[in-house]
């Protein structure tokens, strides 16, 4: 017999069982889109981890906070005179008051040399930074987060570039100018940017703080693998009651995290696979138990012990195939709808052809495996007994 043959004998046999064929032909499809969905999210959140939140995390740098009394220019001199630290600088933090329409609300006057956002941030340069007007605050002209300058719940825009925005810092009233308006980021490193106002240090300095201080300075590294070496170091020589720490444990904590998804997501894959595999198994036995008398009489006119085994295998196959085709269909349209914010990304299913070839090509050769035992079964069968079988 040719394979068109025993694909055409199968899909007889499963029109005359539609119930059940159909059946199992969810069961697959169910099992398929799940399997999809859950690796496409997987590789999403993997690809989302390397690409954004490493970077954005910067495992090179070494953070030193100090908020009281702070640290000064001698101190940036002094850590940046470290071995293996290529860059330092500083970041002064005050928070305020800003009028908005419902009352006053809570934001962070945030101060750094415009050439250092870039490290700050994690971005490529500081044009990226802004959605519109000027990437660099200069004088009283800022740049404010975008939970400043727009209602998250419905988009609106709240200030435009060029309007007036008063900050009240300590009892004081400072009066600004809204030069830029930020992308919306979340929290990049141990800042939130779109509550942040992003001020020149010296503007800063003169009319917010007063104090030439720091809260907080930032050290990059030439070697990323000399990391906690250096935060050794950096302990000795900061200041007291100063806190060290480098994003490089938050980036291994999140790997962790990733691996332990991946482990999750993998255990959700081979449960749905193996159920359906039982499904499968269950249905072909019953099949087999319903047709012996047509196994007998396949036999009797000629057919093999493998052309009955194969005629099963197909039929386990075409359920595969149908449902298969169905649940990548319904993974394609459900993964236009599926968006799982997580830190400052989105994560949409990827659906890459790896994943689709796996999640077509595993239920199928689970369910060819679970259906080949009823079918080995149903081709050893003795013909005359078969035919005597009520």
């Amino acid at each position: 017999m040719r394979i068109s043959d025993y694909l055409l004998y199968a899909f007889r046999g499963l029109s005359e069982r539609k119930g059940r064929s159909a059946g199992a032909a969810v069961g697959v499809a169910i099992a398929v889109t799940a399997l999809i969905l859950a690796l496409g999210l997987g590789e999403s959140f993997q690809r989302a981890f390397s690409e954004t939140l490493g970077r954005t995390l910067a495992a090179n740098s070494i953070i030193v906070t100090n908020t009281a009394p702070g640290l000064t220019d001698a101190d940036l001199l002094l850590l940046g005179s470290l071995p293996r630290v290529e860059n330092v600088f500083g970041v002064a933090t005050v928070q305020a008051l800003v009028t908005t329409a419902s009352g006053y609300r809570s934001i962070t006057i945030l101060a750094v040399d415009p050439a250092h956002l870039p490290d700050l941030l994690g971005l490529g340069n500081v044009g990226e930074f802004v959605e519109e007007g000027t990437s660099e605050p200069k004088g009283l002209g800022v740049v404010i987060g975008a939970n400043i300058w727009m209602d998250q719940s419905t988009g609106s825009r709240l200030h435009d570039v060029g309007e007036a925005l008063t900050a009240r810092v300590g009892g004081k009233d400072v009066k600004l100018v809204i030069s830029g308006l930020a992308k919306p980021y979340g929290f990049r490193t141990w800042i939130s940017i779109d509550d942040s106002v992003f001020m020149d240090p010296e503007a800063f300095f003169t009319y917010v703080s007063g104090r030439r201080v720091y809260q907080a300075v930032i050290l990059t590294l030439d070697d990323p693998s000399m990391v906690q070496t250096v935060v050794d170091e950096v302990r000795a020589l900061a200041p007291p009651r100063s806190n060290v720490f480098s994003p490089v444990a938050m980036v291994a904590q999140l790997g962790m995290f990733v691996n332990s998804l991946g482990a999750f997501l993998a255990f959700i894959s081979v449960l749905s696979v193996g159920i359906t595999a039982l499904w499968i198994f269950d249905s072909t036995a019953i099949s087999v138990v319903q047709r012996v008398k047509e196994i007998g009489i396949l036999k009797a006119v000629g057919f093999s012990s493998t052309d009955v085994l194969l005629i099963f295998l197909s039929e386990a196959a075409l359920v595969s195939l149908i449902g298969g085709t169905a649940g990548l269909l319904l993974s394609v349209t459900a993964s236009r709808f599926i968006t799982i914010p997580l830190f400052v990304i989105r994560l949409t299913p990827s659906l890459s052809p790896q994943i689709l070839t796996v999640a077509i090509a595993a239920p199928l050769v689970a369910n060819l495996a679970a259906a080949a035992v009823p079918a080995r079964a149903a081709a050893r069968l003795d013909p005359v007994k078969a035919l005597r079988y009520e």
